[in-house]
């Protein structure tokens, strides 16, 4: 299959819990994350074309922000490999220049290293 992003995967060594912003609940927790959105572990099942807005809560002194705040569209959930759990992959929409500077640090500080 063909990869049709523009910008790679890239999986993370941060442990960052992703919220409905709504309810303030978890919902997964990040496992990578692109400029153009992110895939999170559920214990859920999401349905597809379902758009939340979702909240990580950055690490201390990371950035000046304690939080990331976005719009996303789910685009598929699958069964993980373990079965208890979901794939989720969400699509950004409207990723402001600020949020898109906090994303590439997130990448460059706590993405794994190729």
């Amino acid at each position: 299959m063909q990869e049709r992003r523009k910008y790679p995967r890239k999986d993370l060594l941060l442990f960052a819990h992703v919220y409905d912003s709504k309810s303030d609940k978890i919902i997964g927790t990040l496992l990578n994350i692109t400029l153009e959105g992110a895939m999170v572990l559920s214990e859920s099942k999401i349905p597809a074309n379902n758009t939340m807005e979702l909240h990580i809560k950055l690490p201390e002194n990371f950035v000046e922000r304690n939080e990331l705040v976005f719009t996303a569209s789910t685009r598929w959930c699958g069964p993980d490999i373990n079965p208890e759990f979901y794939d989720v992959g969400y699509q950004f929409a409207n990723v402001s220049d600020d949020d898109a500077k906090i994303i590439q640090a997130i990448i460059e500080k706590y993405g794994f290293k190729d």
